[in-house]
């Protein structure tokens, strides 16, 4: 059964709201494009390219001036065979990326949010995409400044929600910070700091594995990476 667009993309959960979004947006744009084999056209970092196009079915005369099939000799028969096969497989391939991009379209329009207005008069998916670029990729300082106020807001909050998502949004923010080597999330630093801030939720837990690291950095338990939980 063939799938919906939107099933086809992925999520639409994922909103264009502000440049903390880029990152994750455009990671969804790029693995369907490269599924696709339409990430080279679109692609915002490079140079633009043009569209897929349509191939040119070929005609009798390709091989033969002013000839028809009627005309042509056997070999050039097999010939013209050969080349009609090939322009086959080349316009199923050029249908199949037309119909990508058509999906992506969609997509764009449906999860850019109020960045719309950017794009509202652009309808080619490769510039409209570099133009989102350009609008909204953080620099790398902005980028790490954002992650470094999440990831520390974050762990101000556990007891503001369940905790099975905030430990969900707390994995997300920690990767992206080690990705960005961040101090605070290098080592047993984030251990200890997700420990500390679940304590007012389950101190138990909480107090048992500070102990533990405490006793490791004595060097009177064996190494915490070892025996901590590896969710935690």
């Amino acid at each position: 059964m063939e799938s919906t667009k939107e099933e086809s993309i992925g999520s639409s959960r994922v909103k264009l709201n502000g440049p903390s979004d880029w990152k994750q947006w455009i990671s969804i744009i790029q693995k369907f494009a490269i599924a696709h084999g339409i990430w080279d056209f679109v692609d915002p970092s490079r140079p633009l390219n043009p569209a897929p196009r349509e191939p040119r079915r070929p005609e009798p005369s390709d091989l033969q001036d002013e000839a028809t099939l009627v005309t042509l000799n056997p070999d050039k028969i097999k010939t013209f065979e050969l080349l009609t096969s090939q322009y086959r497989h080349e316009y199923s391939i050029f249908k199949a990326r037309q119909k990508a991009l058509a999906s992506l379209q969609e997509h764009i329009v449906r999860t850019c949010g109020n960045y719309y207005n950017t794009i509202a008069y652009e309808h080619d998916v490769a510039k409209e995409l570099k133009v989102l670029k350009q609008r909204i990729q953080p620099t790398s300082w902005a980028q790490e400044q954002d992650v470094l106020d999440r990831f520390h807001s974050t762990l101000k909050s556990p007891n503001r929600t369940k905790i099975s998502d905030w430990v969900t949004k707390w994995h997300q923010v920690l990767t992206e910070a080690q990705q960005l080597g961040i101090p605070d999330a290098q080592g047993l630093r984030p251990t200890r700091l997700f420990l500390k801030a679940v304590s007012g939720v389950n101190p138990t837990f909480s107090h048992y594995w500070l102990n533990k690291m405490e006793d490791e950095a004595r060097g009177i338990d064996p190494p915490l990476a070892r025996s901590i939980p590896r969710r935690h």
